[in-house]
């Protein structure tokens, strides 16, 4: 995943690692409430229907650029609305620069923003615009544009400019606009995995345009598969750069999910690949593993050592329950004497806690994502085999994702929240009701226990 900023070698990996009764329509969903836009006066049909006029609403009329190429309203806050921040994307109120920037073209605005590419050692060095087009094209295999600019390189252009600033924590983010497109241009698979990364943001900021769907899943695939190629030869300090790079983008796409759906969520089916949007996060650590000997070679070299230096969340080792959030603690089973190895729920919930005190922004959501990446598989055996402790554990810290508003983690976290809440909210155990209310109330899910609560007290008032 793109906890970019994180050394997960750290970590001895030796470890082994309802049936709906009430409200059950508005369970795991959202309630939308539609107004009819007539009324039947109660007679016979043929009668005259009675029309209501449309509420009146005030147009946004000085929105911004983005909001108004994708019209929808926009807030106005200024410098840059909500929705522009919340999507990861430049906010401008001027049009002028706007269309400029698509009448001198796209790729030469890329090359002038990226002095980068145009250095000697650099593989686009002294190309124009079509050339570093069509050397693109070249590079990933496909059809000839006829001496028009590919879709890739506007790709790259908003993956630049746009997708990294939500994948990345800021000390990476230069690397990655240098360095890192530098080797895409020798490296196929990590070309495919930038493209994917971007055209992925692309489809979620223009929904309507359903191109981006299939260019999504085209670029994916190649990624992987090549990706899968690579590490299947030899690994070593002539490919551990392009491999690192690619490995942290393809964790976007493992993550994301298309559609919120909490009856698709791992806990409702038996099958353990369902739980691979979490599992296959800990694929840099498996990486990291196998560069041991030439990891201080790498361009990700200066940024694992500092974040690890600079984070002490995920160094804290201690056994016993101080330090730790004592109602998680209690569920968990830990007390004084317990540690790492002899219970698994010790590791998670230690690196957890923290994190509840963490503000919660852009400027820190790397803490939040490297969380993935340090998970041992004995605490995944617990979560397949859909242990209570295991389970709240995780909904604590999706339910901290959800507050984060990150494009590609949303939905996902969203849905497999509510699905756990869905799930455990059956038990006979006031503990596990009790820890259920916080995720349940950072998803927008009703508990059932809590519908009672209400429909007690309203009773009561009736009364």
């Amino acid at each position: 995943m793109p906890a970019i900023a994180d050394d997960s070698t750290g970590k001895d990996q030796s470890h082994s690692a309802h049936p709906a009764t009430l409200l059950d329509t508005l369970q795991g969903r959202k309630s939308l409430f539609r107004v009819p836009l007539y009324q039947s006066s109660g007679v016979e049909d043929g009668t005259e229907k009675v029309y209501h006029a449309r509420r009146s609403h005030r147009k946004s009329r000085a929105g911004c650029v983005k909001c108004k190429q994708r019209r929808v309203k926009c807030d106005e806050t200024k410098p840059h609305c909500l929705r522009c921040q919340k999507l990861g994307v430049d906010c401008s109120y001027d049009a002028g620069p706007v269309s400029s920037t698509r009448s001198k073209g796209v790729i030469s605005y890329f090359i002038d923003k990226v002095p980068s590419l145009t250095e000697q050692e650099s593989a686009a060095y002294t190309m124009s615009l079509l050339a570093v087009s069509s050397k693109l094209d070249e590079l990933l295999r496909l059809k000839p544009k006829n001496g028009r600019l590919s879709s890739s390189i506007r790709a790259l252009h908003h993956f630049h400019q746009a997708t990294i600033p939500t994948v990345s924590s800021e000390r990476s983010q230069n690397m990655m606009r240098g360095k890192m497109i530098q080797l895409a241009f020798d490296s196929p698979f990590l070309m495919h995995a930038i493209i994917g990364a971007a055209t992925s943001h692309l489809r979620r900021i223009y929904p309507e345009d359903k191109t981006y769907t299939v260019v999504e899943a085209y670029h994916w695939q190649k990624a992987i598969n090549q990706y899968s190629e690579e590490i299947s030869t030899a690994v070593g300090p002539h490919n551990m750069d392009p491999l690192y790079s690619a490995c942290l983008l393809m964790t976007i796409h493992s993550f994301s999910l298309e559609e919120y759906n909490p009856r698709s969520s791992f806990v409702f089916s038996d099958d353990p690949e369902s739980l691979n949007w979490l599992m296959l996060q800990s694929g840099l650590r498996y990486l990291l593993e196998l560069t041991v000997p030439w990891m201080t070679q790498s361009m990700w070299w200066d940024v694992f050592k500092r974040s690890r230096e600079g984070n002490p969340l995920y160094d804290d080792h201690r056994a016993g329950r101080i330090g730790l959030h004592p109602e998680l603690a209690d569920i968990c089973g830990i007390d004084d004497t317990t540690t790492e190895e002899t219970n698994p729920y010790h590791w998670p919930l230690r690196m957890l806690t923290p994190l509840l005190s963490l503000e919660r922004s852009i400027k820190t959501f790397t803490h939040y994502t490297n969380y993935m990446g340090r998970l041992l598989p004995d605490y995944y055996d617990q979560l397949l085999k859909k242990d209570p402790p295991a389970l709240i554990i995780l909904s604590w810290w999706l339910a901290l994702i959800v507050n984060l508003d990150i494009w590609w983690m949303e939905t996902r976290a969203r849905s497999e929240c509510v699905a756990i809440c869905m799930y455990l909210e059956e038990s006979d155990d006031p503990r596990i009701l009790n820890l259920l209310e916080f995720p349940a109330q950072a998803c927008g899910y009703l508990l059932k226990h809590v519908q009672e609560q209400i429909a007690c007290q309203y009773d009561l008032v009736v009364l």
